[in-house]
């Protein structure tokens, strides 16, 4: 509808202007400080452009409403997963563990196989799929374990899905076809899921935990679904799979009609496809009832545990509006054309990553700093190898989703576990990070002199 009327948006951004000082008391008071922060630097881009028109003002508070409607999205469609047991389907690959290497690595396949199925829309999924199965298994609850192999496994998922925008913005701007570009990338993110099973320590454990003696009774139980276990009958365990799969391909389907037909953005394509199969679910499946509880229940209380990091994003959304509406990024564009000229193509395509990431913990969206610096590239002096630089953009913008405390993987996380955007960022994923650079500037290389 933005496509056609301003009046979403301007309405949009009145409603989180209004929103902000009301929840600004409520947040912690680290959050405070980044919050000031960012408002301060916004302002000061707008009054030092001179833009301070009243529309563009509220306008730029709606920057990233859009991924607080995707965390909302994402707490109502936990709850079609939850009534359909579907993590049971998924038992079988993580009983009988003895050491823990076999069920991070189940983990991470499952967040790496769904994502490249349907990008972020297959976050909360993953999550629930993962995290339920290693309940089971006496882990802790919502730790390092589950969030690093969900986050990594779409991390890398988005570096070749031909559903990510990060896999279409490169290619794009490297002018290379999603065919011919496919195998190095495969190669490329295979490498990356082999570092994210080497480099993490959360399972190095001589052996897994002892499950629970009581565990928590399932919620499907409590709300009228069949309780039959995914052992009782081959009936159950194919009617069960059935269902998810036809939930799955939902999502799928929903977010890609939406996105490419209706040409919703992708962020919005995501959160109506979510909510719009989460509902029609719950009507086929007799579970419409309590679909609406929850969906009551959330909105009436629940989403003021997001009050931090709803704040978060409206006053990153403001600072990254105005930064880019006030001309203050041309300065990236200046610097890498004049890098071009000192350093050889190896080394700043090997930069272009981490000025990304780097760009992505202030609040830009890695999708507007990878599309700046692609553009500014392509104004080089230099000859840049077409896989290299396709390369560069798509580690940059798949490796800030993973570790900023702006992105929507972070804060889908974040809201699902109810752990700190640094944690699951910065902490748990740094090491990965700096490693898989090292991997993409390996590839630049190898492409660079191949090519």
């Amino acid at each position: 509808m933005q496509g056609y009327s301003r009046v979403p948006v301007y309405f949009g951004g009145a409603v989180a202007l209004v929103a902000l000082p009301v929840i600004f008391p409520v947040v912690s008071k680290s959050t405070r400080v980044i919050v000031s922060i960012l408002l301060l630097g916004g302002m000061a881009a707008a009054i030092s452009s001179g833009n301070m028109e009243l529309g563009l003002f509220v306008e730029s508070f709606n920057e990233m409403s859009p991924l607080v409607a995707l965390v909302a999205a994402a707490m109502l469609l936990s709850m079609a997963l939850q009534l359909g047991r579907f993590a049971a389907l998924f038992n079988r690959f993580y009983t009988g563990t003895v050491r823990l290497y076999r069920p991070y690595i189940i983990s991470l396949l499952i967040s790496y196989i769904l994502s490249f199925l349907s990008g972020l829309g297959a976050v909360a999924p993953s999550y629930y799929l993962v995290n339920e199965n290693l309940k089971k298994l006496g882990l802790p609850e919502n730790s390092r374990f589950q969030t690093a192999s969900i986050a990594r496994g779409f991390a890398m998922a988005v570096t070749v899905s031909p559903a990510a925008a990060t896999v279409g913005i490169a290619l794009k701007y490297s002018g290379l076809s999603w065919l011919k570009a496919a195998g190095p990338f495969f190669l490329l993110s295979l490498a990356g899921l082999l570092a994210a099973f080497l480099v993490e320590s959360s399972w190095r454990s001589t052996k897994a935990p002892t499950p629970p003696s009581n565990p928590a009774p399932d919620p499907a139980r409590s709300e009228g679904t069949s309780g039959e276990d995914i052992g009782d009958t081959g009936g159950s365990f194919a009617k069960r799979l059935l269902s998810f799969c036809l939930l799955f391909a939902g999502i799928i389907v929903t977010i890609s009609f939406l996105g490419n037909v209706l040409h919703f953005s992708s962020l919005n394509s995501i959160s109506a496809g979510c909510l719009l199969v989460t509902f029609a679910w719950g009507a086929l499946s007799g579970n419409l009832q309590s679909v609406l509880s929850g969906a009551y229940s959330f909105f009436n209380e629940g989403i003021t545990k997001l009050s931090d990091q709803i704040a978060l994003f409206v006053a990153a959304g403001f600072f990254a509006f105005f930064m880019e509406h006030s001309g203050t990024l041309e300065w990236i564009g200046y610097f890498v054309e004049k890098a071009s000229g000192m350093v050889g193509t190896m080394a700043l395509l090997s930069l272009v990553p981490l000025i990304i990431i780097l760009l992505s913990m202030v609040g830009l969206h890695p999708f507007a700093s990878g599309i700046i610096i692609a553009k500014a590239l392509l104004l080089s002096p230099l000859y840049l190898n077409p896989l290299a630089m396709a390369a560069a953009l798509m580690s940059g913008m798949s490796m800030a989703y993973l570790v900023s405390p702006f992105s929507g993987l972070t804060l889908l996380l974040v809201s699902l576990s109810g752990k700190s955007p640094y944690s699951i960022g910065i902490r748990w994923n740094f090491f990965f990070m700096i490693t898989f650079l090292l991997l993409t500037s390996l590839f630049i290389t190898l492409a660079t002199i191949c090519g």
